[in-house]
């Protein structure tokens, strides 16, 4: 009987660690996140969830420790056995493999919801204005936005905007994406559409790191939990394990906190 190799996490980090200056932001991060699994990051404001992110898109740069995404060292590759830099273009195509929607959803006013979205495939896949044009209306359509593809950003509320920034990520057919806090920065109204969204890419089976304060959505939709508190993760597991049985003390603390914070809003 043959063994067959397990396959390998679709994202993994392995001893991440991050400084700025005299701070420490991370301190020895082990992440995995499989392939179609949804893994919610959860933790105190400041716990380096956030960096977190930007580190496995390299738009921060490690201090230390390994990054891969679908096999792949992010930021580095292997020459006569150590790990040396990419340049700037191989970074470029690795951070196609990883969309990231922000907190802030950073349309361009001057376009509308179907050109914010078809503008990088035509300048990045190189594809036509027809083309990009298709995709875009395609994935317009994935967040329920279709109908609202020639308004422009600010003709549109926050949860629209939001849905838009999704469909600009989803058409650069990501491996991951990264979600950072994607409904803070919205009214309380329009947070249920965006979290909809996101509910229908798990279900798809989109591979999706969250950053995230909306515990009910990880209760829901996380595959796994990780719960960060000052630069290292503290606790990781199923949601029934992490909301109702946490090990540490510090994870049933903020759990504790939170819901009080819930039940008095």
């Amino acid at each position: 009987m043959s063994l067959q190799t397990p396959p390998q996490p679709m994202v993994q980090l392995r001893n991440v660690h991050k400084s700025y200056h005299q701070l420490q932001v991370l301190k020895g991060v082990d992440l995995e996140c499989e392939a179609g699994q949804t893994v919610c990051v959860i933790g105190p404001s400041g716990s380096g969830k956030s960096t977190l992110l930007r580190c496995i898109n390299h738009l921060e740069v490690p201090n230390a420790g390994v990054i891969t995404v679908d096999g792949e060292v992010i930021g580095y590759e292997e020459k006569n056995e150590r790990l040396v830099a990419r340049g700037p273009k191989d970074i470029d195509r690795q951070r196609r493999m990883v969309g990231m929607v922000f907190q802030r959803f950073n349309l361009f006013p001057h376009l509308t919801a179907l050109e914010n979205v078809a503008l990088t495939p035509r300048l990045v896949m190189k594809l036509s204005r027809k083309e990009a044009n298709e995709l875009a209306e395609e994935q317009l359509s994935r967040v329920g936005m279709l109908a609202r593809k020639d308004a422009y950003a600010r003709q549109l509320s926050g949860g629209q905007q939001q849905r838009v920034a999704i469909a600009r990520t989803l058409a650069m057919k990501p491996k991951v994406i990264l979600f950072d806090e994607p409904t803070s920065a919205l009214d309380p109204e329009l947070v249920g559409e965006v979290l909809n969204v996101m509910k229908e890419l798990a279900s798809d089976g989109m591979t999706m790191i969250v950053v995230t304060h909306e515990m009910q959505f990880a209760r829901e939709c996380a595959s796994k939990v990780i719960f960060m508190d000052d630069g290292r993760v503290v606790e990781q597991g199923t949601p029934d394990e992490i909301f109702g049985a946490p090990r540490h003390e510090r994870t049933r603390a903020f759990i504790s906190r939170v819901a009080q914070e819930t039940a008095g809003a």
